[in-house]
């Protein structure tokens, strides 16, 4: 690690703690490393920083992953992420945590949404077939249930189908905002 990439490290975490309110013994213990070796590797004192340290520090810290490595000197890797191209690269664990519980979330009202639809179906069909079943005996039931009867169930029946049919709701579904 060059004294620029030191330099760029001491700093990155520094704020990162002070704005966690976090000091060197307190983010070691979160991270569950020794304070005196988190010391080393804001001081440049560590050659190569383990990359699964450096994560939990970005998630701690609510920093981007890419943004320590590439400090700690792992360019190959940070250059790896710019490849990609991807917006989601640059976002905070935190900000990642955030986004995946919004999808899950979203995934819990479309199964909702598709439960309900599937559920309201089944009904129909069950009123349907009871219907089918009035229409294949009408002369037993043509006293309780008329033709008009009928023909009104049945369009209840369809109002109930077409509300199953509409779409879900995808502006639901959360945003990427890079």
């Amino acid at each position: 690690m060059n004294k620029e990439q030191e330099y760029d490290l001491k700093h990155i975490l520094l704020a990162g703690r002070e704005k966690k309110g976090y000091s060197q013994r307190k983010l070691a213990k979160i991270i569950g490393i020794h304070h005196s070796s988190l010391n080393d590797l804001e001081n440049g004192k560590i050659k190569k920083i383990d990359v699964e340290v450096l994560r939990k520090i970005a998630e701690e810290l609510d920093l981007s992953l890419e943004l320590l490595m590439k400090a700690a000197g792992y360019d190959q890797v940070a250059y790896m992420f710019k490849q990609n191209d991807n917006s989601l690269n640059r976002k905070s664990t935190k900000d990642l945590k955030k986004l995946i519980e919004e999808y899950r979330l979203s995934q819990m009202d479309l199964l909702d949404d598709s439960y309900q639809k599937r559920s309201n179906v089944r009904d129909c069909r069950t009123r349907l077939h009871s219907l089918i079943i009035k229409l294949e005996n009408y002369d037993m039931y043509k006293d309780i249930w008329t033709i008009e009867k009928i023909t009104e169930e049945l369009k209840e029946i369809n109002k109930e189908l077409i509300k199953s049919a509409e779409k879900y709701d995808y502006s639901k579904l959360p945003k990427d905002n890079p």
